[in-house]
This record gives C-alpha cells, sequence and structure tokens, in this order.
C-alpha cells in the first residue's frame, strides 16, 4: 500500500510542470503583500494632511522678509525722492492728480512722504511690521485708484512716484501697485515669527508681544 501511494506522487509530480505548481504564487507571498500592503496604508494614514499652500505662504520666513525688504526699499526711495523738495516733488504731484479737493490735497502732499518714510522703517527693521504693512497696502491701492482714474479719463500724467530721483509715468507705475498690494497684504496675514525674523520685533517681550499682536 505504501509502495502505490509513493508511486501515485512521483508520477503527479512527473506530469505537472514546476511552473504551474507556482502559478498564482505561494501563500506565503500573498500573505507578504497583504501585510504590505496593510502597512502602506497606515502609513498613509498616519501622515498629516497637506497643508493647502496658499494658507502656508504667509509662514515662509524668507519669503515674508523678501516682501518686506521690498516693500521698504520702494517706500524709502519714494519718501526720499520726495522730502528732497515736498512742494514741488510731492505737493505739487497730488495737485496735479486733480482728485482731491484743493482744501485736503496740500496737507495730504505734506504728510505723505513721512508716512512713506515710516512705513518703510518699520518693514526695513522689523518694527510695528503689521501696521507698517496695513500702511503699505492701503497706499498703494489709494495710488491705484487714482492712478486708474486719471488714465480712465485720457490723461497720461506723471505719478510722481519717486520724486526728485526719476520720472515716471502713471501709465507705468499703475501696474506696480497691484504686486505691492499682495505683498503687504501677505506680510499684514504672516504670524510673528515670519513676520518679526531678522528684525527687531522678535527682542520685545512675549507680554509685549501679546498686547500690540494687530499693530505689531
Amino acid at each position: 500500500m505504501k509502495f502505490f501511494l509513493l508511486c501515485s506522487i512521483l508520477t503527479l509530480r512527473q506530469e505537472t510542470p514546476v511552473s504551474e505548481l507556482f502559478k498564482h504564487g505561494s501563500p506565503l507571498s500573498g500573505q507578504k503583500e497583504e501585510m504590505e500592503m496593510e502597512e502602506g496604508i497606515k502609513t498613509r494614514e498616519s501622515l498629516p494632511p497637506k497643508e493647502d499652500w496658499l494658507r502656508a505662504l504667509p509662514k515662509h520666513r524668507g519669503l515674508i522678509l523678501s516682501f518686506r525688504l521690498i516693500l521698504a526699499g520702494v517706500f524709502l526711495l519714494s519718501s526720499f525722492g520726495k522730502l528732497v523738495d515736498i512742494e514741488r516733488y510731492s505737493v505739487d504731484a497730488v495737485y496735479n492728480f486733480g482728485i482731491l479737493p484743493m482744501v485736503l490735497a496740500r496737507p495730504f502732499g505734506l504728510v505723505l512722504p513721512f508716512i512713506e518714510l515710516l512705513c518703510g522703517l518699520g518693514l526695513l527693521f522689523g518694527v510695528l511690521t503689521r501696521l507698517s504693512a496695513l500702511g503699505a497696502a492701503l497706499m498703494s491701492l489709494a495710488f491705484f485708484i487714482a492712478k486708474a482714474i486719471v488714465l480712465s479719463e485720457g490723461r497720461p500724467i506723471e505719478c510722481g512716484c519717486f520724486g526728485a530721483i526719476v520720472d515716471t509715468l502713471a501709465s507705468m507705475t499703475i501696474f506696480m501697485d497691484i504686486p505691492m498690494i499682495v505683498m503687504a497684504w501677505i506680510v499684514v496675514q504672516a504670524p510673528a515669527p515670519a513676520r518679526h525674523w531678522a528684525g527687531f520685533g522678535q527682542w520685545l517681550p512675549k507680554e509685549e508681544k501679546d498686547r500690540f499682536h494687530l499693530i505689531w
């Protein structure tokens, strides 16, 4: 009987090719693949969700610092160009737009270079950064609206943006205002660690930071 069973097994092995035996894979390999798939699923579930790039943008310290320096450079240059002769390069430029009434045009022209100077210094040194960025955004928006009104009336005037440094047309500098608004607003929305990086704001005590977080 044992001899008969042994002969039957040998006959089956000879008739069945080896490739057929492993055609569908061994049970051990199937279990291994299932375990790897389960581990991959668990790994993907354990990973934190990817943050929206637009929301993560204000948290990038290097980007915020670049925006601060660009805005500071533009507004400081604009301020210095007007402070050379405020009457000629600031007050007369406001009169030239012809948008504000005469009673407001002169005070606005006198104050504008100093506002630009304070915003530029705040952004450069990281002092009152959020307030300075908000001021830069509002000024850029006001400049954009004023230039749009003038150009819609068909008046290709000089905007006087940089005073004595360089003559600029409103039709050219209007394209600077939108990027300036975007950069300034991103700085406003940036968290304190990114907003104060490489600036004096990072040395402010935590209690003071919490108290003046809306402007600092």
